[in-house]
Parts: C-alpha cells; structure tokens; sequence
C-alpha cells in the first residue's frame, strides 16, 4: 500500500510539472512562416487587387492515417494585412472593412478533415471575421516527405483555395456595402509549409 502510495504521489508531481497544454501530439505540425503565405486577391473596379497578411499563426495536427483526431486552428492578425499600396492598406484596415482596431484577429477552426483521393482533402470548418462566424470549407491538397533539413522527421506542404463573400462578413460598409465598385468574391490561397518531429 506503501509502494503504491507513493507510486501515486510521484505520478501527481511529475504530472504537475509538466502541464497538458505542453505535451504536443504527436502528429502536430510545426509552421515554417518564412516559407508559407496567406494570401488574398479582389477585383476593384475590374482591376485586381492581391494582399496578404504578413502575421499569423496556426495549431496543426494531421495524421493522413488518422483523420479523425485531425485539427486546424488558423489565426490571422488583421492590422497586418497589405497590398503593398498605402491607400489601399489604410481602406482596407478602417471601420470599412476589416476595422482592424474592433477587430484585430481573424480565425478559421476546422475539428474534422475529409481525404477526397490522392492527395486531395478538404476540411470543414468555422471563419470568423468581424466576430462574424460562418461554415466554410478549405480545399487543399497535401503532399508529405522526409524532411532533409531533420533526419527522421518529415515536411509537409499544404496548399489551398477557397472563396468567399466578404459581405456575409460585413466586410464593406456604408457606400462599400453594394459591389459595384469592390466585388463581393475574394479568392483566398494558403500556402503551408510544415514539419513534424519523428
């Protein structure tokens, strides 16, 4: 009784030392952000328009063999979005738009992955703009290596396309609320480039 006692004792502290948000799956992904985009393009006034945002991070656990415990969580910082014109970033930043003051953080949340063939997926999920929350679903296809810069481990290279209404997310008030002059559809491209431990 001692023995175990003691046994259980042990078992407490070395759990309370090392807390669960801590202990990574073992298929969790570590974000290359120097080599991966999150990119966007628009059509303003039958121009397009391509930006990105500079900041932003992201959870991954993906296991092709085990999709059911598969995971994204993307966050985006809004105030870091640019195209690279000072009258554009500024529109797009304002109560207009994005309202990165209000809003600072975009989010997309997927608790579930769909192999589709090959290596095609596509993952269901939650964005959130503007605190504004609707069902989405990110196509992407997925290709998975040895990593040579990490004996053992391996690199993975996502690449998506989705597009979206921004006025379902109440992107674009006021006299930016019709589409005569922004039009409703942006194409979103996500481009990842991950590893994983072995």
């Amino acid at each position: 009784m001692r023995r175990f006692l003691a046994f259980l004792v042990l078992s407490l502290a070395t759990s309370a030392l090392v807390p669960p948000a801590l202990a990574a799956p073992q298929d969790s992904w570590t974000i290359d952000l120097r080599s991966s985009s999150l990119a966007f393009s628009a059509t303003q006034v039958g121009a397009f328009v391509n930006g990105r945002f500079a900041n932003w991070s992201g959870d991954i656990v993906l296991d092709p063999a085990a999709l059911t415990a598969a995971r994204i969580d993307i966050r985006i910082q809004t105030p870091s979005v640019t195209t690279d014109s000072r009258d554009v970033d500024s529109l797009l930043k304002g109560g207009n738009f994005l309202d990165v003051r209000k809003f600072p953080e975009a989010r997309f949340v997927a608790t579930t992955i769909s192999a589709l063939g090959g290596e095609r997926y596509e993952a269901p999920g939650k964005l959130t703009i503007r605190d504004v929350t609707r069902d989405t679903v990110l196509p992407f296809a997925l290709a998975i290596a040895p990593d040579p810069a990490q004996p053992g481990a391996l690199r993975g290279v996502a690449r998506g396309r989705l597009t979206l209404k921004r006025l379902d997310y109440g992107v674009g008030q006021n006299e930016w609320a019709g589409t005569g002059q922004v039009a409703d559809e942006v194409t979103i491209d996500v481009n990842i480039v991950a590893s994983r431990a072995p």
